[in-house]
């Protein structure tokens, strides 16, 4: 399994890589969220579904949701697994996909300086969290991205009635332009709150000083849906994968997949027409 972060001229290298540029594509090409590679998740589903497609290769981009819906829009990619259920409505609207399948949910948290200056540990609700944070101007690290995390931090400030963005925004308020990893590196470097999905914090959480101090909460839930983009090259090969994910071997593997020594699932597979859950109601 190939895979690679978007960084300036890679384009040019995948096209090289893949034949995608021109000619018979050689591999069927997958964009995953920097969640789901930061988690380890990516890697495992790719692994196992190659076990048992022996004659598959599949190759695999890391992109914010905002970059990877853009991907499959140009047809640079044959699959995309994202979180930013609002940009992908409007990406089915618009006649960009053939498919889209909600596979599995974690939650996002919000969280901060074990201190906790802005006192958000006792905050009804995120939209109150946010307030706290702004009036006493903690500092704050968003990703800035365009990503799933990122429009879900920006429905949060909505919710809140504020916009720190622009003429607005403070120096409390940091846009990193950085996958969820290294945001939250930067967010405990600078004894900084942030949003995180749950996953890549619970796998990064013991080189942290950051402790989860807001969950739970409906507008938290994290949903991630696979989709196959109209452009696609490699339909057919693309579309099996799909299936695969929300298979029953697929969902055994996305509930079975756990941080080392902890017995917490990290994602929760999702049926198809099944019920969307809560968070903290597993």
């Amino acid at each position: 399994m190939g895979k690679a972060r978007l960084t300036p001229g890679l384009f040019l290298s995948l096209c090289i890589a893949i034949g995608a540029c021109g000619g018979e594509q050689a591999a069927l090409v997958l964009a995953g969220t920097t969640s789901t590679y930061d988690s380890g998740l990516l890697e495992t589903l790719v692994r196992t579904y190659q076990n048992h497609n022996p004659g598959v290769e599949v190759r695999t981009l890391v992109a914010g949701s905002g970059e990877a819906l853009e991907l499959a829009r140009r047809g640079d990619v044959d699959l995309i697994i994202v979180h930013a259920p609002e940009a992908e409505i409007r990406f089915v609207e618009a006649g960009h996909a053939v498919d889209r399948t909600p596979m599995m949910y974690n939650d996002f948290l919000i969280v901060g300086p074990p201190n906790d200056p802005a006192s958000i540990r006792t905050a009804a609700d995120p939209a109150e969290a946010f307030r706290r944070i702004a009036n006493v101007g903690a500092r704050f690290v968003s990703r800035g991205d365009s990503s799933g995390t990122h429009y879900r931090e920006l429905a949060i400030w909505r919710d809140a009635g504020l916009a720190p963005t622009g003429e607005r925004r403070g120096d409390w308020y940091i846009e990193s332009g950085q996958g969820q990893g290294t945001s939250l590196q930067i967010a405990s470097e600078r004894q900084a709150y942030t949003l995180t999905d749950r996953a890549t914090y619970v796998v990064l959480r013991r080189l942290l000083e950051l402790e989860s101090l807001v969950d739970e909460h409906e507008s938290l839930l994290n949903l991630y849906s696979v989709i196959l983009p109209e452009a696609a090259l490699r339909k057919e090969e693309a579309a099996h994968f799909a299936k695969w994910l929300g298979s029953d071997a697929g969902r055994r593997v996305i509930a079975s997949f756990r941080f080392p020594s902890d017995t917490t699932p990290l994602f929760y597979p999702l049926v198809l027409g099944s019920r969307l859950p809560i968070p903290g109601n597993h």
